[in-house]
């Protein structure tokens, strides 16, 4: 692989969920249906993922006591796993055409996530979600999206500065949908 991580989307009843496959799927876009990220700094084109939260949801509900010491806590077990990305794309500009309202772009990377917002984030064979995840030097939550789990992306934003000409700053959500247990299993399996 080229890049050091990698987002990308799973076409209805695809054969596997890896990013091999999408990198060879055509459906929205010639360079496929992934987007890379590179460890270095972003100089002429591609981005960089410089910031990226982790974060596992436990539900401990607390259980007052009217006349006691302490309120119970309740442990409920695994609610979820959220994961917020924050990076940088390079060559953010567009051409809008007035006329017809069309807009063209050579960098796909803010094209492909804009579309994939705009489609259903489960598909045929991926109800859970359609959407993979490799960081390579912190693999703990790399994601190959099965037909039981998977990850939704949701809430993209975008910040351009005036003074990062042709960049611009990215935010994008990811949830884990589905058995988020079995996911887990494969590498945490405690007793």
């Amino acid at each position: 692989m080229a890049s050091n991580a990698a987002l990308w989307w799973v076409k209805a009843s695809a054969a596997d969920g890896k990013e091999a496959t999408a990198v060879l799927d055509t459906t929205n876009f010639a360079t496929g249906e992934v987007i890379l990220f590179d460890e270095s700094p972003v100089v002429t084109t591609g981005g960089v993922i410089f910031t990226s939260q982790f974060g596992i949801r436990n539900s401990v509900p607390e259980n007052p006591k009217v006349d006691g010491n302490n309120n119970d806590v309740q442990d409920m077990g695994l609610d979820g796993v959220d994961i917020e990305l924050t990076g940088l794309i390079k060559d953010s500009d567009a051409t809008w055409n007035v006329g017809t309202g069309v807009l063209t772009s050579t960098n796909t990377s803010v094209l492909k996530l804009m579309t994939w917002m705009n489609e259903n984030k489960t598909t045929t064979g991926y109800t859970e979600g359609r959407f993979g995840l490799r960081i390579d030097d912190f693999p703990y939550f790399n994601m190959i999206p099965t037909s039981t789990y998977g990850y939704v992306i949701s809430n993209p934003r975008y910040i351009r500065d005036g003074d990062e000409v042709n960049k611009v700053r990215f935010f994008v959500t990811l949830r884990v949908g589905g058995a988020v247990k079995t996911w887990l299993d494969l590498n945490y399996a405690g007793e």
